[in-house]
Order: C-alpha cells, then structure tokens, then sequence
C-alpha cells in the first residue's frame, strides 16, 4: 500500500446505524517491533473494538490469503493491549477474479468455523452491506477496551483552572494518544452528527473556541495524535 497515514472515518449503515472506522494499510511482518510503520498504524488499533482484516481472496500477486492473515495476527498478537482478545471478521475481497472460489474454500477449511467469513467484491459493491451489518452487530455486543488499566502508572491528567464549570479535562495517555473528558464537551459531541461534514465542521470550530486546541498544544501534543472525545476521534494538527 502506499497510504502512510491511516484514515478515520463515520460509516452509515442502511439501517440507520453509525460507527468509526480507522483504515489501517501497511501491516507487515515485524510491525509490533517497529519495522516499516507498524507502530505509528498499531497504535490506532489500540481502541479498535473490532478488528476486520481485508484479505486479497484473488491472490492476483501471488500471494498466499491464509498466510497473509496468519502474519497479521502473529504481529497483533506481539503488541500490546492483547488484541487477540477483539472479535474478529475476515472480509474475502476480489471473489470476482479467478480462483478467489477455490482460495476461500482453502482459507475457510484453514482457519474453521469460528472465524467469520463475509466474501465480496468491493468493486461492484457486493456483500459489503452484509459486512457492514455484521461490523454494528458485534460493536453492539462489544465492551469498549481499556487502555488506562495498563499504563496507568504514566497517565498525566491536565485539567482546566476554572473547576465550576470547566468544559474538560485532557488525559496524556501516551504513545501518541490523548484523552478529553467532561460533562459539557461530551454533550457537544452527542449533539453532533458525526455523519454530516458540515455538523463536524462547526463541532471542530466549537472545540477550539472552548480551548481544546490550546490545551493540547500546551501539554505537548504532536502533529498527528490520536484524540477521542466520547465516541468521537480525530487527529490533532497544529
């Protein structure tokens, strides 16, 4: 792949639900010991509830599916915060092409019944909605991970001085990741539609005006950070 930068976004489900999705490109052998950028595109997995692995089913370059999905799994299994614990799905992408069939029919009998499977082909937009269904079932079904639990030891908590009615606290958790808390900005992002570019326009616009900016560049947040708010996140720049 050549994407450097992973891409968060809101996906809208037919049945009106929503969730945020980070794609995460770049995965390679050694990635959970720094190698190529596995660090940088780990640490979004670390607050992923879900993990859904896009498996080239084609194998157009000659590559083999199962051990694909075998690599990846070995190197989340070496980082941190035990993503193995996540549910999985196995999206087979490119069942248009020649000898997907025979390939699924392989990589299904290698990995057995307790993975999920959902075959596709995103170019023609076959069986992405059954994904897409599945991905909100098992969110639905999923507790949120925490990740204070272990690195609690390093969490530094930045608050605001006015303690009647200041609008948030900004926890430091490390590895890049920031955490904002409080009563009136989580309001203002469950008021949000995370669906609309014009209603995340004005909430981006609100936070600054609140100081959400200034805070963290004044706590040493870097170009590039992971921040959540509630349900919302969004990297920081500058």
């Amino acid at each position: 792949f050549t994407t450097i930068v992973p891409n968060l976004g809101v996906v809208q489900v037919k049945d009106g639900r929503s969730f945020v999705m980070a794609d995460l490109p770049g995965l390679i052998e050694g990635a959970a010991q720094g190698k190529g950028l596995g660090h940088q595109f780990l640490r979004h997995i670390e607050r992923c509830r879900v993990i859904v692995h896009i498996i080239d089913m084609g194998a157009v370059d000659g590559r083999d599916p199962y051990e694909d999905y075998v690599t990846i799994n070995k190197e989340l299994s070496e980082y941190q915060y035990r993503l193995l614990e996540r549910p999985q799905i196995v999206v087979a992408n490119k069942m248009d092409e020649e000898g997907a069939e025979e390939n699924l029919a392989r990589f299904k009998e290698l990995v057995g019944e307790d993975v999920k499977v959902f075959p596709i082909s995103a170019i023609i937009h076959d069986g992405v909605d059954q994904v897409l269904y599945a991905i909100a079932d098992t969110l639905a079904a999923t507790p949120v991970f925490t990740l204070e639990e272990d690195n609690e030891q390093n969490t530094v908590l930045y608050t605001m001085e006015d303690e009647e009615e200041k609008p948030f606290e900004l926890h430091n958790l490390g590895n890049g990741d920031w955490k904002i808390t409080g009563k009136r900005i989580e309001r203002m992002v469950a008021m949000t539609s995370l669906v609309s570019d014009d209603s995340l326009k004005r909430l981006l616009i609100k936070l600054r005006n609140i100081g959400v900016d200034e805070a963290l560049r004044d706590a040493g947040a870097k170009d590039g950070d992971n921040v959540t708010i509630a349900d919302f996140e969004f990297d920081y720049f500058e």
